[in-house]
């Protein structure tokens, strides 16, 4: 293994590091609320666009865990010969995003069965940042991984941009459900509801 591959993880690693560490001191604090203001931020319900984040989340977590498990568990070699394991991991991944699809996209996009509020507008228009943030960290870590894996080779397999780009599609979606689930957060913690 050679030397300029932990170190470009640990690079990769530390910008992460760095991101969520100025995130965190960007957070506003409660210090203006009273108690009884705390209390009644609390006690008040979940949005929908919140609970339906919950379940995206919950949703790409199981689906990039189902995948990741075959793939290492099999190969990434066996996966790219063997037609039945790939398409089965290609029937997970579309229905991972089904699915996502029916918990995020489709009730947010679709008009009158529920409205989103000014506040569900802001936290949708800022989950971005988060969802861009996750992309280009783990764009980072794939292409310094598989550049430093297959620099005597001088080429990069099929299988691996293959699994790059799939990898990717569901970081992108998770990304949006942290951003939704972090923009509620950093309003309740601002006083926000």
């Amino acid at each position: 293994m050679q030397i300029w591959l932990p170190i470009g993880l640990l690079a990769v690693l530390a910008l992460g590091a760095v991101a969520v560490a100025l995130l965190v001191r960007s957070w506003p604090r409660r210090a203006g609320l009273s108690a009884e203001e705390r209390a009644e931020m609390a006690a008040a319900p979940m949005p929908a666009l919140q609970k339906r984040a919950w379940w995206g989340l919950l949703v790409m977590v199981a689906t990039l865990a189902i995948i990741s498990v075959i793939l290492i568990d099999q190969g990434a070699v066996t996966y790219w010969e063997d037609d039945d394991l790939r398409l089965t991991v290609v029937g997970i991944f579309i229905a991972g995003l089904f699915a996502y699809a029916g918990t995020i996209l489709g009730p947010t996009l679709r008009r009158g069965r529920q409205k989103l509020d000014e506040r569900d507008r802001i936290v949708l228009s800022r989950a971005g940042t988060v969802q861009s943030g996750l992309v280009l960290i783990a764009l980072a870590g794939w292409l310094i991984t598989l550049a430093e894996r297959f620099r005597e080779q001088g080429a990069i397999p099929m299988v691996y941009l293959y699994l790059l780009f799939g990898s990717i599609v569901l970081i992108n979606l998770l990304g949006q459900s942290l951003g939704i689930l972090l923009g509620y957060w950093m309003g309740s913690a601002n006083g926000e509801g």
